[in-house]
């Protein structure tokens, strides 16, 4: 079966591009345009930074500030520390790349690694607050209940998921004796650049080509049921507008869908977290579930509040 949908997926794909080419780049244009003013100045300096404290080991002072609570709340090692904090703050996929860099070089073991990915890979604090919240869903100023709700979920899974994951970590990171640092020279620079350039570069491409699946669903007609689900599944930022644009009337299930939406990611960005994990020897299965997961808990919480405890929904879209 797998032999099979590898031989017609892409012939499928390529005939598409030949017989619909205004479509074809009308997506392109869009991932492209998505890539170079949103990704690219957002990530590129945050992956070049990350890369450059992790070799020379200066994210160890950085975890004195935030180590304790975190390896309270997810006994976890104090590198796994790091990674949670980018995955929560600059959002997919430097979650998972700062996990894959650090068992690369040796600062997390395989086992926690994988126990990370489940839940420190999110969508961005800015993107979800700024893009979902205030553009798609229409808030005039920020819902800090929706936000503070959105982003307990993951951190209530890590620690639920902690005891499925076996692997030590050192309860004393206060007073633990830190590896020397590393002098910064100029051929760790130039790698930790190329190594960052490479990954935008790769994760452009997949924009681009979810871009362009995202906007060959206008062949499918509006009011299939096919259409939605496809859309929604694809690419975040194309699905938040679907899912905005069906629920229009139903305010209270929009947030809800949205939401979903935005734990789940999308194929795009399980493309990219794949990407990120090359050669780091960990497997995508705890991201997958965590983010299926997540995406049905996120659905059921906010439909849930909004019949408790209803937060006012704009129009949006």
């Amino acid at each position: 079966m797998k032999k099979i949908l590898s031989v017609i997926l892409p012939l499928g794909f390529c005939i598409l591009l030949f017989t619909h080419p205004v479509l074809a780049a009308e997506g392109c244009t869009a991932g492209l345009t998505l890539w170079y003013q949103a990704v690219l100045p957002s990530l590129l300096p945050f992956m070049i930074v990350s890369g450059l404290l992790i070799h020379t080991g200066l994210f160890h002072f950085l975890n004195s500030f935030y180590a304790p609570l975190f390896q309270r709340l997810f006994r976890i090692s104090e590198e796994g520390c790091y990674a949670v904090l980018m995955g929560f703050l600059c959002g997919f996929p430097m979650g998972a790349k700062t996990t894959a860099d650090l068992v690369r070089q040796g600062h997390l073991t395989r086992e926690e690694g994988t126990y990370l990915l489940g839940f420190c890979n999110n969508v961005s604090p800015a993107f979800f607050m700024n893009y979902i919240c205030m553009y798609a869903l229409g808030y005039h100023q920020i819902p800090w209940k929706i936000v503070l709700l959105f982003y307990a979920l993951p951190v209530c899974y890590g620690i639920l998921t902690r005891p499925f994951y076996h692997f030590p970590y050192d309860r004393n990171i206060c007073t633990k004796k830190q590896a020397p640092m590393q002098r910064l020279t100029f051929p760790m620079l130039d790698a930790c650049i190329m190594d960052s350039f490479a990954t935008i570069t790769r994760l452009g491409g997949y924009i681009i080509l979810f871009s362009v699946c995202s906007r060959m669903l206008q062949l499918i007609s509006a009011s299939s049921a096919v259409r939605l689900p496809l859309e929604s599944i694809l690419e975040i930022s194309c699905g938040i507008q679907a899912v905005c644009s069906f629920f229009s009337g139903a305010l209270s299930v929009r947030l809800a869908a949205v939401c979903s939406c935005a734990s789940f990611g999308g194929l795009c960005i399980f493309a990219q977290t794949k990407s990120v994990l090359c050669h780091a020897g960990i497997r995508i299965r705890s991201f997958t579930v965590g983010r299926l997961f997540l995406a049905l808990l996120s659905f059921l919480l906010f439909l849930l509040l909004q019949k408790l405890s209803p937060v006012p929904v704009p129009g949006g879209y």
